[in-house]
């Protein structure tokens, strides 16, 4: 999974933007998650609806099942726990999830706007006055510059075992970032997503790999281990 996002000040052109990368995204074939930030209350759900009145009689997290699903949550959720959760409800992990907003964290940044240009700006842009050439070939840096999870970021023997220096590298370009060599368990310790090097990595799959060929997991209907999802909880009572 490789991130980007889109920041600048509002009216700048960030939501048109956002759905101009997702559409050239998908026009290459890629699966794509989006996120969106903003800093006033957003309702999911219509007032009157029966989830509605789920969440108005306390319900802390509220499902509503349909055509779609949508979870609703009471709570404000960091936006690597948000990045987190999205590997794991997703069927198939997304190849690009593009965020609008989120200026404070340190993945590759399309500012619209100059004043929120960082270190981790990877092109500055006028969206209001792009062409369709201008977008392709910000996709193109977006897919040459995008990395996953910074927590979750680790690259043998380069000398580097710090996440946000492991992903400047890769945006100064002292690194190229290689999905195949990229940690294929995540794992989240109470809401903390927690980095692990390739021996843990290495060790806990081949280890949970092993115990669940032990079982009988063809009587429910499994056969193939492609996602494999797993609750601890540990919680003293």
């Amino acid at each position: 999974m490789r991130i980007c996002s889109v920041v600048g000040n509002k009216d700048s052109g960030k939501t048109s933007l956002t759905v101009r990368i997702i559409k050239e995204l998908k026009k290459r074939d890629f699966k794509v998650a989006s996120i969106k930030h903003s800093h006033h209350n957003m309702v999911m759900d219509k007032e009157g609806t029966d989830t509605f009145k789920h969440k108005e009689a306390g319900s802390e997290t509220v499902v509503g099942i349909g055509s779609s699903t949508f979870f609703n949550i009471d709570k404000q959720l960091s936006l690597d726990r948000i990045l987190f959760l999205i590997k794991i409800i997703s069927e198939s992990e997304p190849d690009f999830v593009v965020i609008e907003g989120f200026k404070g964290y340190n993945y590759p940044k399309i500012a619209t706007t100059p004043d929120v240009v960082d270190d981790f700006t990877i092109a500055s842009v006028d969206a209001k006055n792009m062409d369709d050439s201008d977008v392709s070939l910000l996709v193109d840096k977006i897919e040459n510059y995008g990395y996953d999870i910074i927590d979750t970021l680790f690259v043998d023997d380069c000398g580097y075992n710090d996440g946000k220096v492991i992903a400047k590298a890769f945006i100064d370009g002292n690194l190229q970032y290689d999905l195949e060599k990229q940690a294929n368990i995540s794992v989240s310790v109470d809401g903390v997503n927690i980095g692990i090097n390739a021996f843990v990595n290495d060790f806990m799959k081949n280890t949970i790999l092993g115990m669940l060929n032990s079982l009988k997991t063809t009587e429910y209907g499994v056969k193939d281990f492609n996602k494999i999802e797993i609750l601890i909880n540990n919680k003293k009572v």
